[in-house]
């Protein structure tokens, strides 16, 4: 974008940002091969008793809560607590209970918007 600031021509660069941006969700579990169970965050990977998912962090912030909807029009409360080699750009990976779970969930295409935690 160009801007005329005080008759200097500047050009300003923008990083777009995921709010309502689409993605490419997989799942995955806590029990697999190399996993530690502790997110990249430090949190316990608790399927149970928390949303979490791995995300871009140059895409989305670590820390933060994001409302993913999903293609059948629901959606959930995610935290973006963790990372992965395999996700990279508009690509999230959900945190599900079992494998037989994440295995059903195979790979589809969400909303992501941010919101607030506990929302």
């Amino acid at each position: 974008m160009l801007t005329l600031f005080s008759g200097l021509l500047l050009l300003i660069t923008t990083t777009g940002n995921a709010e309502g941006a689409k993605f490419v969700a997989t799942a995955y579990t806590r029990d697999c091969a190399g996993c530690s169970g502790v997110t990249k965050s430090g949190i316990v990977a608790d399927p149970y008793s928390k949303k979490i998912m791995a995300v871009d962090p140059r895409v989305l912030k670590l820390g933060k809560c994001y409302r993913v909807k999903f293609p059948d029009g629901h959606s959930t409360v995610y935290l973006a607590a963790d990372t992965g080699g395999a996700i990279k750009g508009h690509r999230v990976d959900l945190l599900l209970k079992s494998k037989a779970s994440a295995k059903k969930f195979g790979r589809q295409t969400v909303t992501i918007t941010p919101t607030k935690c506990g929302s």
